[in-house]
């Protein structure tokens, strides 16, 4: 039984696409690249993206186990309880800072509310528990701290 030239050429374009089907989800591009976070995770920097009734979510910058990868962005929920301490930390003006201050520069600390934080701010929250399951699960955490820079 002779195979005609044209079913030929299909069945090898065929085989020809399955190997590299197998080849690419192997090695290739289609993989998926692991993201691994450091295994004790205590505080978080972002950006409030939306805030509700105690909590916040925050555009948050994941940094990476390795130091040579680049962070990632990735949704946060951050919970409020009544021990959350919120401040606003207000640096001095240029003109107002003393040349040769030993301590350097240091911020202002001014205690603020829940209901001062607005969408867009800069923050940097502290927690009391280790957080890195949270991130990995993307599941909401509880802040102790939450300092807004301004």
């Amino acid at each position: 039984m002779k195979i005609k030239t044209p079913l030929l050429i299909i069945i090898i374009l065929v085989v020809i696409l399955i190997v590299l089907a197998i080849i690419f989800s192997i090695f290739g591009p289609l993989k998926k690249v692991k993201f691994s976070i450091p295994d004790e995770i205590f505080g978080l920097s972002g950006i409030i993206d939306d805030i509700g009734k105690n909590v916040l979510t925050i555009d948050a910058v994941i940094l990476p186990k390795d130091s040579a990868k680049e962070p990632i962005n990735q949704k946060m929920k951050v919970l409020i309880n009544d021990e959350t301490k919120i401040y606003k930390l207000q640096f001095p003006q240029a003109g107002t800072m003393k040349e040769n201050d030993a301590k350097g520069i240091q911020p202002i600390v001014i205690e603020i509310k829940f209901t001062d934080l607005k969408n867009g701010e800069n923050v940097n929250i502290q927690t009391k528990e280790n957080i890195s399951a949270n991130i990995k699960n993307k599941t909401p955490f509880t802040a102790s701290i939450i300092d807004v820079a301004d």
